[in-house]
């Protein structure tokens, strides 16, 4: 069957469009996955909507209460923001790991996030920022917290009549530092398995914990916070073995699958060491100056 291509002119017809024809017609904004999933038939819309007109889905808005972001952004407008390298520098990190230069280029955030493809860079980086995502349909606008977004293996929230229109970052807490590392075959592959985390000391010496967020990903049906980890470093001193059980703890709670790029096994190994990773390069960067979450 032919598919129908709609370049709307506005988000209202787009939402309208939306509307009539639910998840026979299926928003492309990069096309750098969606694209792929056409060619192997993996997808049969009747209808696809080029949100790429859509410049009310572009930018990044520095805001009292923290950044927003259009969905229509790209990975490289992402890693090249002031703004974001100044209020959410993990995420830029995250977004520079993405794929090729032509990937970057072209990939939005907004894709990125609906597409759910386990192993994407961004997920772990704003699930540690406490991101939240706006979905609008001729309803209305839901803000949904990221940690309730990813549903399922390519699954999200969003329902047929809506379209993800924004990504929102709060304020990140006086001092927070952060770090994003994953582990890939080459480094323009997915995440085997990706590590992002978001850490507040307390200013004391040695380096202890007043909240600690830490996102994974490539380990589970859908990314996640590891939130037993967070509680077992949360008012502690960071040392060699609160550290070493905290990343034992986080790789407890991935649910990793094996594929032929890596065993279920390998990858909770890669969790822990990760975990290790990131948290020391937080702490190191912050020592620098360079670690600002």
């Amino acid at each position: 069957m032919e598919i129908k291509l709609f370049r709307p002119h506005s988000l209202e017809e787009a939402l309208g469009q939306r509307a009539e024809y639910g998840r026979d017609a299926l928003p492309i904004a990069g096309g750098q996955s969606l694209l792929v999933m056409l060619r192997n038939k993996l997808i049969d819309p009747q209808v696809l909507l080029d949100l790429e007109p859509l410049g009310e889905l572009r930018g990044i808005q520095a805001r009292a209460k923290g950044v927003s972001i259009g969905a229509m952004t790209t990975f490289f407008d992402l890693l090249s923001s002031s703004d974001v390298q100044h209020a959410a520098p993990v995420l830029a990190q995250a977004a520079g790991k993405v794929g090729s230069t032509a990937i970057r280029n072209l990939g939005t955030i907004g894709g990125n996030l609906c597409h759910n493809e386990p192993g994407a860079d961004l997920p772990p980086a704003l699930l540690a920022l406490n991101a939240s995502v706006e979905l609008r349909s001729r309803k209305g606008i839901r803000n949904v917290p990221l940690t309730e977004f990813f549903r399922g293996y390519f699954e999200t929230a969003v329902e047929a009549d809506e379209i993800l229109s924004r990504v929102e970052i709060p304020t990140l807490p006086e001092g927070a530092r952060g770090a994003y590392i994953k582990h890939s075959i080459s480094p323009e592959d997915l995440a085997i398995a990706g590590v992002a985390v978001v850490l507040v000391p307390d200013g004391k010496n040695p380096v202890s914990v007043r909240e600690l967020r830490i996102g994974l990903g490539g380990v589970a049906p859908v990314p996640l916070r590891a939130r037993k980890a967070e509680a077992a470093l949360n008012g502690r001193a960071l040392t060699d073995d609160t550290i070493a059980a905290a990343a034992e703890i986080a790789a407890s709670e991935a649910e990793p699958m094996s594929d032929p790029h890596a065993s279920a096994n390998y990858r909770r190994k890669i969790v822990k060491v990760l975990v290790r990773r990131a948290l020391a390069a937080a702490i190191e960067g912050g020592r620098n100056g360079h670690g600002k979450a």
